[in-house]
């Protein structure tokens, strides 16, 4: 994963060069002939790394960040379902205040009677 690059420059013949090893650092020096056709190198001091990236610390952070939307959704959620219950039995509440019939017994049902009418039998007694 080592890459060269040199790049011209146009004053006094000058080449700008970056080299980048296998951790991702950059090391950055020019180097140019001068008349006599003699090599001269201006090198960097130091190579130049990327600062280290904490993954673990991203993926815990991602992970906490999924679970606390995922909290505030089913708390979102919690409220305003126990609001929609709320309404509905106050408004049941008020719906049975305002029953038009007793509220001791179902105006619907009916009692069971049965009468039985034996023919055989002549009322002798």
């Amino acid at each position: 994963m080592n890459e060269f690059f040199v790049t011209a420059i146009e004053e006094n013949n000058e080449y700008l060069c970056h080299y980048t090893d296998e951790d991702h650092c950059q090391f950055t020096y020019v180097y140019y002939y001068d008349i006599e056709r003699k090599l001269h190198i201006r090198a960097q001091e130091e190579r130049t790394c990327p600062p280290e990236v904490f993954v673990l610390g991203i993926v815990f952070g991602v992970i906490a960040a999924i679970v606390l939307i995922g909290m505030a959704i089913l708390l979102l959620w919690k409220l305003l379902t126990t609001i929609h219950d709320r309404r509905e039995f106050a408004k049941f509440e008020k719906e049975r205040m305002m029953a038009k019939w007793d509220t001791g017994e179902n105006p619907i049902y009916k009692q069971a009677t049965s009468t039985f009418k034996n023919p055989t039998y002549a009322g002798k007694g």
